[in-house]
């Protein structure tokens, strides 16, 4: 019955999806809803936000 999508943000080609640091800057880094990344809704985008997060951590 309802729909909500949030679109944009910066582009996943531009950000390591190893380490969600940005290409074109070195010690950068990007995760969650920053990025242009869309799913379902239902937790998806918490998943989305802590994993980017952690991973980021790793490498920051």
């Amino acid at each position: 019955r309802t729909a909500e999508v949030t679109l944009g943000g910066v582009s996943t080609d531009d950000v390591s999806s190893k380490t969600m640091e940005a290409k074109a800057c070195p010690g950068l880094f990007f995760i969650g809803e920053v990025l242009d990344v869309s799913g379902h809704l239902g937790g998806f985008n918490f998943q989305w936000a802590w994993s980017s997060g952690y991973t980021a951590g790793q490498f920051a």
